[in-house]
């Protein structure tokens, strides 16, 4: 089984208008309403390549019954530790004269230590040999930041793979735990090493500290670029075919799906890279987060190109 961790889930509210214009009101226009968050972008590019996942995550009370149908409907198994109140919203606003996007993501009201403490026992209890976990994503405000590194530490001990993609200080923390996998975009891995990153070759060595500290892989995204992926002695520079593009929001966590899936069914690691750039590319082709089609995913990663870093 893949588990995705779900941390810090939003309600994404996403409008469609001609034109952003400060101090007008806006009337009559399209929306959609979904439930969302890293994890669960992850988990449902999971499913559609055909793989059993999980869902292991918080959400408001007043929210639970929205996010468990959603998830039902997605064919998404789920495992939701519930808190009292309500989750953050997120606005996403499409401006179709422009093609311009505006998101607006919110913190959310602060959770407290005991309900970290409590949710931490509550993922150990399914935390069982043979699975594969992804923790990915912010973490809530009023929980520290070690939370994935301790849930990393959990892994380990029953030589569970993990992945881990997140920023900042959980990044840094999570790093230490030794992780199987992590997928850092150029921001966060000039965050981690506080300088800029500039090149490939400057974007190589960078990944290869990360083996020294310990990791066995690791995939760093560079959007429209693609991907350096690097693992033992091999550092490939991945380039995505050319698609039409319609919505690049979440298409990190559909590269991460692409690794899982390939961890899962033991793919070599130029064909982890495949997958895992076709499905970024599917995803850019569609409108949501999350959204790929299996068919397009095993096309797309024929016109892949890996070369040596």
């Amino acid at each position: 089984m893949i588990f995705c961790c779900l941390l810090n889930p939003a309600l994404d509210v996403v409008y469609s208008i001609d034109e952003l214009r400060s101090g007008s009101t806006f009337v009559d226009i399209q929306s959609r309403v979904f439930p969302a968050g890293k994890g669960l972008n992850v988990a449902k590019v999971v499913r559609t390549l055909g793989e059993d996942v999980t869902v292991i995550g918080i959400t408001g009370e007043d929210d639970e019954r929205r996010f468990t149908r959603y998830l039902e409907d997605s064919k998404i198994d789920h495992c939701i530790y519930t808190v009292p109140g309500s989750i953050r919203i997120n606005a996403t606003i499409h401006e179709q004269s422009t093609s311009l996007v505006t998101h607006m993501n919110s913190s959310g009201s602060a959770l407290s230590s005991r309900i970290q403490d409590d949710f931490v026992e509550f993922t150990k209890k399914h935390i069982s040999t043979g699975d594969l976990w992804c923790l990915t994503g912010s973490v809530p405000q009023g929980f520290e930041n070690a939370i994935y590194a301790d849930l990393i530490k959990a892994c380990r001990k029953k030589e569970i793979e993990t992945l881990l993609d997140s920023r900042g200080t959980p990044l840094k923390l999570g790093v230490r735990s030794k992780p199987s996998i992590i997928k850092p975009n150029i921001t966060e891995l000039e965050g981690f090493f506080g300088e800029q990153v500039q090149g490939v070759h400057h974007i190589a060595l960078k990944g290869k500290r990360f083996l020294d500290m310990g990791i066995q892989y690791v995939f760093i995204s560079l959007g429209s670029d693609g991907m350096i992926a690097i693992h033992e002695n091999d550092c490939l520079l991945c380039s995505p075919p050319q698609v039409k593009t319609a919505d690049t929001v979440g298409c990190g966590d559909a590269l991460v799906a692409g690794i899982l899936v390939a961890r899962k069914r033991q793919f070599s690691f130029p064909e982890t890279c495949r997958i895992a750039i076709a499905c970024g590319a599917s995803k850019a082709m569609h409108e949501g987060p999350g959204v790929v089609t299996r068919d397009e995913v095993w096309q797309l990663m024929e016109d892949v190109k890996i070369t040596a870093a």
